[in-house]
């Protein structure tokens, strides 16, 4: 009897474990299952968002495709001849600009006027110069010709404003040597020798030109 219950408590052993190990193995079986559906969900959802990725770049391609063919015309000689007129559009459009410089044409139009003489008109030419175009590479030119015009016509209080103006803004230019002579000379006319003097002296010791050196030095020694 013994015998027999141990044989049965042994056999209800081994079914419970052989249970247990296809019961684990099953559940083991259908866990890695769901884990693979799981990663194909994940994979279908990141293949569906490329999909519209490209769609959307499709779309968009056209569509920029369209926007072209309305600008530019579909015969290759009209086309040709469209990218030339836009060219040629690029090229004139300086032509009609503003900035543009035209510093020169009021320069050399100021310098007949002066060598003609005619100074209040060599006046205003400078003046438009530079009040368009400050910059310009004759600002110092027309500011020279400017206090030189006021000069030769006896408005030495003119005169003098400019010759302050080129001191200022071109201290070391040569034509502000040239013109600061000029300044000795108003001094004189006025009767102010000493102050004229002391001109042409520092005119002399400051700029490197020979030329204006020379007529400093003959001024100065005029006054002496």
């Amino acid at each position: 009897m013994k015998n027999q219950n141990s044989l049965f408590l042994v056999f209800s052993l081994s079914l419970v474990v052989g249970v247990m190990s296809v019961y684990a193995v099953f559940v083991g079986h259908f866990n890695g299952h769901e884990q693979y559906e799981a990663r194909l969900a994940l994979m279908k959802k990141e293949i569906e968002k490329e999909k519209f990725a490209n769609s959307l770049l499709v779309y968009q391609l056209k569509d920029f495709q369209q926007s072209v063919a309305q600008v530019l015309p579909e015969n290759k000689k009209l086309q040709a001849n469209y990218e030339l007129q836009n060219l040629a559009s690029v090229v004139r459009s300086p032509a009609s600009d503003e900035s543009i410089d035209l510093s020169g044409a009021y320069y050399e139009k100021g310098k007949s006027f002066f060598n003609a003489a005619d100074y209040d008109k060599a006046v205003r030419e400078f003046r438009s110069l530079l009040t368009k175009y400050p910059l310009s590479k004759h600002s110092v030119e027309a500011r020279f010709f400017i206090a030189e015009s006021y000069f030769l016509k006896k408005d030495f209080q003119n005169s003098l404003s400019e010759i302050d103006q080129m001191v200022t803004q071109y201290p070391q230019h040569e034509l502000t040597g040239f013109i600061l002579l000029r300044m000795g000379q108003i001094s004189e006319f006025n009767n102010q020798t000493e102050e004229a003097a002391e001109i042409y002296k520092a005119v002399s010791k400051n700029f490197k030109s020979e030329d204006l050196k020379k007529q400093a030095r003959k001024l100065a020694q005029s006054v002496e």
